[in-house]
């Protein structure tokens, strides 16, 4: 499927217990009401990307800088060898 498929209820309701990111839209629609893109903007906008790859790519960047990047939340992780750190110089 496309991200664009992602908002379909039939979908959703199919394979919702398969995905995280059908699991997480699928808890937002039960949770809120209204316009799905003006309550959830980011969820909405990754159904507009054309490839997975691209999300993919994507969040990978956006943790990248949201939260490794960011010393007050870097400083209470663990560190070993699934996620290493180089020592500074």
């Amino acid at each position: 499927t496309t991200p664009a498929a992602s908002l379909d209820d039939r979908l959703i309701a199919e394979q919702g217990d398969d995905y995280l990111y059908l699991r997480g839209i699928r808890f937002v629609m039960a949770m809120k009401r209204g316009p799905f893109f003006e309550h959830s903007r980011q969820l909405y906008d990754i159904s507009g990307v054309p490839r997975w790859e691209k999300v993919n790519q994507g969040l990978r960047k956006m943790y990248s800088a949201e939260v490794l990047g960011r010393f007050p939340v870097v400083q209470h992780l663990v560190f070993g060898t699934l996620l290493s750190i180089a020592q500074a110089r």
